[in-house]
């Protein structure tokens, strides 16, 4: 435990405001002493609590005393070998074999009496049963061989993502001129950015999330929360020097990355694990402290377009996807072909070409942000932990830095002036891409596809990006049985296939959202499984808290989207239906006699179909005064352009 009011007056002590703040080398020593100061005042302040002491035994004293008296009957009976000592020792082994799960029993139903909200041991009885428990068996080198120690595996780590965060090669140098030629011509003159106060600084600490891991520092919200005034204000001392300087301090830019594996993915696989990336504290604050600076200019600017709903306010996958469903309903409306290229960019976020992103930023932010940005993305390092080791350190040289506060918004700026037809319509969540394109003649549907693909390979060829054609989709929507013409990219044929995934949904090419609604299904039914413990025939927890971790853990799974796949035909709507009612009779432990329809009133939850129409509502009701144009074309009540209504479906 931490002592905070002494943690506040140590470093109350310690930090000295009359500081020299002239030069990039002036700003890392600072960086370096208040993180020395913090952190050696957390660590004197803090105790460690013995727990040997307060050790309880788990078993009651008379199992104890009959476990004793079981071993002492198996040495006589060992030393002797007489008939009457094995029976005797039989006994008493079969004796303890009961006591101890009846034993089992009461503390197993103890444990399930006091699961509690409020002392969070329901959510972690709840995490523990769906933790994905992977082994780690050695991981195998590119030549083969296999790394067995987690120094070696750390090291293997090292160099995989090393490789990885280099940029695409060159292919249009005359880009690669341009670009330079713009990134040396000179800056214009401006006048100085208004610098940080104090106030600023502590309003972003006090509303950073407590949930957030620690970079290499150990520095956490928590611990920033309880800094006095004086250290608050050399933090906002060295903010305003590093606007002056337009120096981004260099230890907020070296990063720690642990390793998470991916459910269901081979363990013994480089690309099975998914790296996350752990910075410093006080760098991130710094980072949402010029994110409030560089949003209005881009708003201001609209540096962004409408169809990008990734990674900004009031812009959910919802709205993406619905804007897709709307296209491909009005399509089958109107017996037209609605044939989508689903692209997949590969490594999008780790392979971004920093003189390409500088390029864009120059053209319309303050020289004072061009150049902090600039100093941002450059001279990044890494270390990979793994198990109880850490490897050496390794650079960046491209990509926008994981877990960095202004790297999505600076993704969207570099992808922000992807070009765009008339005759096709373009969704895009981050570095998900989808290309629509409609027509009641499938050749002219997939020609209009393929001009656009081919503007876009010419786009992603000048900007370093990559397709990976092998996990791109080519799908087709329409009620007719032809198909529709191949298309290409960068010379190879998009996979074709009758369903595709995305944003969380399936869509099939009828859009009857049958195979989402399966899915969804197979997916309860596994997590019903896992937490059959805790659900399942439990009579001793509380039945408000069973329902609680039905609405928590399992009620998710299928809402997501129910604004969308609600209006499915009512036989695949009731095969979620049938769950809700064989997990809430599970939950209750009802007699076959109860009705379903009398477990949901009783419990006051609703039917799907319900929730569907609330959930409608809820999306729809926001709609009107949304600041997207495209988000607010869907506030209509009919499928955008209104078509005559041919078929006997509920689209909204």
């Amino acid at each position: 435990t931490t002592d905070r009011y002494k943690f506040h007056d140590l470093v109350n002590q310690k930090v000295k405001l009359n500081i020299k703040l002239k030069s990039t080398d002036d700003i890392d020593v600072a960086v370096n002493s208040l993180t020395n100061i913090i952190q050696s005042a957390a660590w004197s302040t803090t105790s460690v609590v013995n727990h040997c002491s307060s050790y309880q035994p788990s078993l009651p004293s008379h199992i104890r005393t009959l476990i004793v008296e079981k071993r002492r009957a198996r040495a006589l009976y060992q030393r002797n070998r007489l008939p009457s000592l094995k029976q005797k020792y039989n006994n008493l082994s079969n004796s303890l074999k009961k006591v101890l799960s009846k034993n089992k029993d009461i503390s197993f139903a103890n444990h399930l009496t006091n699961l509690s909200t409020k002392d969070g041991s329901l959510w972690k009885a709840t995490k523990q049963a769906l933790q994905y428990k992977a082994s780690s068996p050695p991981i195998k080198n590119p030549d083969g061989s296999l790394a067995s120690s987690d120094t070696e595996k750390a090291e293997l780590f090292k160099n995989h993502l090393h490789d990885i965060f280099q940029p695409h090669p060159e292919t249009f140098s005359a880009t690669t001129n341009t670009v330079q030629m713009y990134l040396d011509s000179p800056l214009p003159i401006s006048l100085p950015v208004k610098h940080f106060t104090p106030s600023d600084v502590k309003f972003t600490i006090q509303k950073y999330s407590l949930r957030k891991s620690p970079g290499f520092d150990l520095i956490t919200a928590e611990v920033a929360r309880c800094l006095p005034k004086r250290a608050i204000t050399l933090l906002t001392h060295i903010f305003n020097a590093t606007l002056r300087l337009s120096y981004f301090p260099l230890l907020w830019k070296y990063s720690k990355i642990i390793l998470i594996p991916k459910p269901n993915k081979p363990p013994d696989s480089l690309n099975s694990y998914r790296p996350i990336s752990l910075l410093p504290f006080f760098g991130k604050i710094l980072e949402r402290l010029l994110l409030k600076r560089i949003l209005p200019i881009m708003f201001d600017k609209k540096i962004l377009p409408d169809y990008q709903f990734g990674f900004r306010a009031k812009h959910s996958t919802i709205h993406q996807v619905h804007r897709v469903v709307d296209a491909i309903s009005f399509a089958l409306e109107k017996k037209c072909y609605c044939t989508c290229a689903f692209l997949d960019v590969s490594q999008a976020f780790d392979r971004v070409w920093h003189e390409g992103l500088l390029y864009k930023l120059k053209k319309f932010l303050h020289p004072t942000y061009y150049i902090i940005l600039k100093s941002y993305l450059s001279d990044r390092y890494f270390r990979v932990h793994f198990g109880s080791s850490d490897s050496n350190i390794a650079g960046i040289a491209a990509g926008v830095p994981q877990g960095g506060i202004l790297s999505p918004i600076l993704y969207n700026i570099y992808t922000s002036d992807q070009p765009t037809t008339p005759n096709t319509l373009v969704a895009d969540y981050a570095d998900d891409k989808v290309i629509l394109s409609s027509s009641p003649d499938p050749t002219i549907a997939s020609i209009n596809l393929q001009n656009h693909l081919s503007l876009i390979e010419d786009w992603y060829k000048k900007w370093r990006f990559k397709i990976n054609q092998s996990k791109s989709v080519h799908t087709t929507f329409t009620l007719k049985l032809a198909p529709c013409p191949e298309v290409t990219i960068f010379g190879t044929q998009i996979p074709p296939s009758p369903i595709v995934k995305y944003l969380g949904l399936i869509l099939d090419r009828r859009l009857t959202w049958a195979h989402h609604i399966k899915a969804k299904r197979l997916q309860l039914n596994s997590r019903l499984r896992m937490l059959k413990t805790l659900i399942v025939n439990n009579k001793h927890t509380k039945l408000n808290t069973k329902l609680l971790m039905y609405k928590s853990l399992l009620k998710p799974i299928w809402t997501y989207g129910l604004q969308l796949w609600g209006n499915a035909k009512n036989s695949n709507l009731n095969k979620i239906q049938r769950f809700q009612n064989i997990a809430l009779r599970k939950i209750t432990n009802s007699p076959p006699y109860v009705s379903n329809h009398t477990l949901h009133k009783d419990l006051h939850i609703k039917t799907i179909q319900e929730e569907a129409k609330n959930f409608y509502k809820r999306f729809h009701l926001h709609l009107n005064t949304h600041p997207n144009a495209l988000i607010k074309n869907l506030a209509v009540l009919t499928i955008p352009g209104n078509p005559p209504r041919r078929l006997k479906r509920q689209w909204c």
